[in-house]
């Protein structure tokens, strides 16, 4: 599943050797692979014969079929969003912006990886799981997270 179209504005205030140290934009993009936790291939699909209702991302108030609301989380975090570490020595500067643990696609993917994990155990019976995460902060450059 692709989720895309995500313009970010990120700080990565340790990469005092490039501009990543200063304010600068991207439009990221994130590819998820799911598979089933099912070890029989019989009971690895669902009623409907699909591993994964993509449908299934919408709010979880959602009328007439709730979803996980993993569609609001990503916009949550991703859209027209300022991301910076929660060690950065201008926190106070950035205190109503996104902060994050880590910075870098590879931790955007991680945080992906494991908020897709801990909803998808909750949801859906708990049969599938995300065993990758992509991240591309552009077309040229990506990093993948999986265990």
């Amino acid at each position: 599943k692709i989720f895309d179209n995500y313009s970010v504005a990120i700080r990565q205030w340790k990469a005092q050797h490039s501009h990543c140290q200063l304010l600068h934009g991207y439009a990221l993009k994130f590819k998820v692979w799911f598979e089933s936790i099912e070890p029989l291939e019989e009971k690895q699909l669902d009623e409907m014969n699909w591993i994964m209702d993509y449908g299934g991302f919408k709010d979880t108030d959602a009328e007439p079929t709730p979803g996980n609301g993993l569609k609001k989380w990503m916009n949550y975090m991703w859209d027209h969003t300022t991301l910076i570490e929660k060690d950065d020595p201008q926190l106070e500067t950035f205190k109503y912006m996104e902060v994050m643990d880590k910075m870098g696609a590879e931790s955007c993917a991680k945080l992906v990886y494991d908020k897709f994990n801990e909803r998808m155990a909750v949801t859906g019976g708990g049969r599938v799981k995300v065993v990758k995460v992509e991240c591309w902060e552009a077309d040229r450059n990506s990093s993948i997270y999986q265990e």
